[in-house]
């Protein structure tokens, strides 16, 4: 089943320990959601088969199936690709098991003991967001019934156009229906308004429309209700096939009670007396479901704000001991405390990438929550292309070496200069080169640099990055600027998935914007546009 019978988002915890799994169950249990045990890769899988799930707890050292094979078996999987998975391990080698347990798929990685604060925040943020996409989906769902409703407003009125079977439609309607003439008086009503209001037709007969309606007359009688209506026509909208859009009113029954309607009114003249039909439907639950949803949004808002403080605290928090970290193995590999043999060598290399992996993604969640909390501070000053470009060359310079990649550069004319943020143009063409050299199959990567002028004769610099390696399926051209998505196959993908997504936003705070053009086995074509002055209110422009 897709979900839990109460809305509630399903928890899957994998180890093969039962001790474990019942001490994660009581680290997450205030968070009130479902959990679903299993002691076995394969055990987790066909549980996956059964239903969905808002996170997985995946243990890494299992015996038999381990984590790291659950994981890649996981991913494979149309229906649970995109399940957010996170890695629990006690190894002693966590720098390794680290960097196969995001290879494999994984979202986190915590090494045990777990501290259950933290662990119970990440999977309470996955939960919160499954539960979003589930209301998504029924908020859609609601609009396309309401959407079908209104389509059946539209065909009952155009059937009402055949007196000979008028009488057996209003009848038979599942809608309420009031028919009432100029001066307020209800002629008839159909069975469901009989419901409806909890009164007879006999009853209803000759009593003022006012007494169904709240809002009175005026409210259901519009200008637009009877334009040009003539002996024996509806009114020019429903005989242009222009449905009028339904008014919200507020009914009332028989025992007082009032309640929110929609209503569609047509009217009909018919020798020099005219009519008025009004169709109504109660609304009742969608209102409450309205509300409720209403509710839960601003709930979600604010736990994406604190989601957002929380990134940028830990981010904040991590940085310093990363950056220690990484300066104590510097010193280890330049043999700062004495020499190393090759083998301890190898092992502090390992440590420094890793290391430095740690803190890109770190600096990608900082990132991250700056740019969705409105935070990001631009400095713009003035950059020269393309020997900005030129620059970055030299510093990837390393990585194009280790892949065989050729770089190259191609510029017309004379040098452009341009205002905007240094920093962030280079984070932005960073990116973008390291994935082509890493997605570029060996193949020579280009650069090219040009301006081009606007529909509004705004002159604008263009930067493209060219590579001809695997290429980008069309259906996932879209999906690759969004967060925490990546493609191809698991072996090929690496980090967060927040790169392009960053970069992204990153290009239309910068006043530009970044598109991609690719075909399978062709290559792609990352394409950066950015304006000759980067506009930023109350900037200066440093030299």
């Amino acid at each position: 089943m897709p979900a839990d019978t109460n809305g509630r988002a399903a928890i899957l915890m994998v180890d093969d320990h039962p001790e474990q799994l019942l001490a994660l169950e009581a680290i997450v249990s205030p968070l009130g959601q479902p959990t679903v045990h299993a002691t076995s890769g394969e055990e987790a899988l066909r549980e996956l088969l059964r239903r969905d799930f808002a996170v997985i707890l995946l243990d890494v050292q299992m015996s038999g199936m381990s984590g790291i094979e659950t994981a890649r078996l996981i991913k494979t999987r149309e229906r649970s690709r995109f399940i957010p998975i996170i890695f629990l391990t006690g190894t002693d080698r966590p720098q390794e098991a680290l960097v196969a347990g995001y290879t494999a798929g994984a979202v986190d990685y915590i090494v045990k003991p777990v501290q259950p604060e933290i662990l119970r925040s990440k999977v309470s943020v996955f939960v919160e967001l499954f539960r979003q996409q589930r209301r998504i989906v029924e908020q859609e769902g609601r609009l396309r019934e309401s959407e079908r409703q209104q389509l059946e407003l539209r065909h009952m009125r155009e059937l009402f156009e055949s007196e000979a079977r008028y009488r057996e439609i209003f009848t038979a309607a599942l809608d309420a229906i009031v028919v009432f003439d100029e001066a307020g008086k209800v002629r008839m009503i159909n069975r469901a308004a009989e419901q409806m209001f909890g009164v007879t037709e006999s009853e209803a007969y000759s009593a003022p429309i006012d007494r169904f309606v709240s809002n009175g007359m005026h409210a259901l009688v519009t200008p637009t209700a009877c334009a040009d209506a003539g002996d024996g026509k509806e009114s020019v909208q429903q005989r242009k096939g222009v449905p009028e859009r339904p008014v919200a009113l507020t009914a009332r029954r028989a025992n007082g009670q009032r309640f929110p309607v929609e209503g569609s009114v047509s009217c009909l003249t018919r020798e020099s007396e005219r009519v008025y039909t009004v169709i109504m439907r109660d609304v009742s639950e969608r209102v409450r479901q309205a509300e409720t949803l209403r509710r839960q949004t601003v709930q979600l808002e604010r736990a994406l704000t604190a989601r957002n403080g929380f990134f940028a605290a830990a981010s904040h928090e991590l940085r310093t001991p990363i950056n220690a970290v990484l300066g104590y193995t510097s010193l280890l590999i330049d043999g700062i405390f004495g020499p190393t043999n090759e083998k301890q060598s190898e092992a502090l290399q390992r440590s420094a990438k890793a290391t430095r992996h740690l803190l890109a993604i770190v600096n990608d969640l900082l990132d991250l929550s700056k740019i969705e909390a409105g935070r990001l501070e631009l400095t713009p000053k003035p950059l020269v292309i393309p020997a900005l470009i030129q620059d970055l060359f030299v510093t990837l310079q390393p990585l194009a070496d280790a892949h065989r990649s050729k770089l190259s550069i191609e510029h017309e004319g004379e040098p452009i200069t341009i205002t905007s943020d240094e920093r962030r143009v280079r984070q932005i063409l960073l990116n973008l080169l390291s994935n082509a050299i890493k997605f570029g199959g060996g193949k020579p990567i280009r650069v090219v640099s040009s301006t081009k002028k606007t529909p509004s004769g705004e002159e604008q610099v263009v930067i493209e990055v060219i590579d001809k390696g695997i290429g980008i399926p069309e259906t996932d051209q879209r999906r690759i600027f969004q967060e925490f998505e990546q493609v191809g196959a698991p072996s090929e993908q690496s980090g967060t998935g927040l790169g392009l997504s960053i970069s992204c936003q990153l290009a239309k705070k910068l006043g530009g914007s970044l598109t991609v053009e690719s075909a399978t086995g062709e290559g792609s074509t990352f394409r950066l546009t950015l304006p000759m002055r980067l506009k930023v209110k109350g900037a200066r422009v440093s030299g």
